[in-house]
């Protein structure tokens, strides 16, 4: 109740502002707008099977309108206001729906500039992104890239200069029942209600970066997915560092431990990659300006033991290696639950121009254990997931546009049903913002 009434009060503040905004511009209330076209088209990704029709082809429009309002010089109100609607073509007759238009930022912060605590403190529906995103930035994975906000609490602690230290306490309802929403659809959000907390360290430390974490993910107990009351630990580290001007190594490795119901929970998953820059910044020579190469373990469970080994993504359910591959784990866990997974890769990024870039990736896909005996999906006997080919061609037409072009391919192997089929996934998307 509490959450409610400081939100209503927020919301007329900040509505009130922009009332005066708009009639008298003043620099201390600005507004925001984004536009985001996409056109989507796949064959089967989700089901690996030619023979299902699982065919898909939609155009996704994004709308984002946010004002922030200044009252103080270290007090900042936000208000942000989205819609996300889809109009399919495959499967054909197909509903329309304009969706919901939903609060998808609210947020007090306040900055604290006392030499006690220096930090900043952010209170409300909030975005966050830790890292690379490896644990923490999607709060919520089943209404897609429309919104990733979490209902949090965070304090920013600079220590000192480069070196902060964040906390925070999040909790997101498996419906939004928290905030009005116009043309309400019942948009579920995640599998069930999920509690996190976490603190997370960044410094960096003479010629590299360091960062270290604690994270904890409470899930209820509720429907299909979670049948079991569960509670994960996590204990990770990242390091960025420099070989030489041309060379970087970048390591990340985390430990959960917890309940998986009755069962102990132990897991480890991390990435290390190697980027060398080699200097081509034109197309005339016909060489990518940057080469990665690396690998990606995320451990599966093993039914012979009696402990729970499969990793969980806890607050990082996107599409961080594939846009395309989310859609494959829907039928195995869920849409984006990275677990049980092993990637060998190498990643070319080509800059033709300042405004034209392209980037291909091949995953050589694995996993840890084998699908569960008598399951029809994956339903394979071996470890061999399959080959992933991604094509990325982006372009920036200005301060305002920007667009790109997306193709993926994924060939599977025999950890999937005999005679499973590969797909297509192709994505446009055209951004405008002001």
């Amino acid at each position: 109740m509490l959450i409610r009434i400081l939100s209503s009060i927020l919301t007329v503040l900040l509505l009130t502002g922009g009332v005066q905004g708009a009639v008298q511009p003043h620099p201390k209330f600005n507004l925001s707008f984004s536009e985001r076209f996409r056109f989507v088209s796949w064959d089967n990704a989700i089901s690996l099977d030619d023979n299902a029709r699982a065919a898909r082809t939609f155009t996704r429009h994004r709308t984002s309108l946010a004002g922030h309002w200044l009252p103080k010089e270290n007090l900042e109100l936000t208000l942000k206001l989205t819609n996300e609607f889809r109009y399919h073509f495959l499967p054909e007759g197909t509903e329309f729906n304009l969706n919901e238009i939903f609060v998808n930022w609210l947020y007090v912060k306040w900055r604290n500039k006392s030499r006690t605590l220096p930090g900043t403190l952010t209170f409300g529906r909030q975005n966050i992104l830790l890292g690379e995103g490896f644990m923490v930035l999607e709060g919520h994975p089943l209404d897609g890239s429309r919104a990733i906000y979490f209902n949090a609490v965070r304090y920013d602690w600079d220590i000192k200069p480069n070196h902060r230290l964040t906390a925070f306490y999040s909790y997101v309802p498996s419906v939004d029942d928290w905030l009005p929403i116009i043309h309400d659809q019942e948009q579920k959000l995640v599998e069930q209600d999920e509690e996190g907390l976490g603190l997370y360290y960044s410094g960096d430390c003479k010629k590299y970066n360091l960062q270290s974490y604690y994270l904890r993910k409470n899930v209820k107990k509720a429907g299909k997915f979670a049948s079991v009351a569960s509670s994960i630990n996590t204990l990770g580290a990242r390091l960025s560092l420099p070989l030489n001007e041309r060379f970087t190594y970048t390591v990340e490795g985390a430990y959960q431990f917890g309940e998986y119901g009755t069962l102990d929970r132990s897991a480890v998953g991390g990435y290390m990659y190697f980027t060398y820059k080699t200097g081509f910044i034109r197309f005339k020579e016909y060489l990518p300006h940057k080469i990665t190469f690396g690998g990606i373990y995320l451990s599966g469970d093993n039914p012979d033991d009696d402990s729970w080994g499969g990793w969980d993504p806890m607050f990082a359910r996107w599409p961080k290696w594939s846009e395309s591959y989310i859609y494959t784990q829907v039928k195995e866990d869920a849409v984006a639950y990275w677990t049980n997974m092993i990637s060998l890769y190498g990643k070319l990024d080509f800059k033709f121009t300042d405004q034209v870039s392209f980037n291909f990736d091949f995953h050589h896909l694995m996993a840890t254990e084998k699908p569960a005996a008598g399951l029809a999906f994956p339903g394979g006997d071996g470890k061999t997931r399959g080959n992933l080919v991604i094509n990325k061609l982006t372009y920036q037409f200005d301060n305002n546009w920007s667009g790109h072009i997306l193709w993926e391919i994924f060939t599977p192997g025999d950890y999937y049903f005999d005679g499973a089929d590969g797909y297509s996934w192709l994505r446009t998307e055209f951004m405008l913002q002001l």
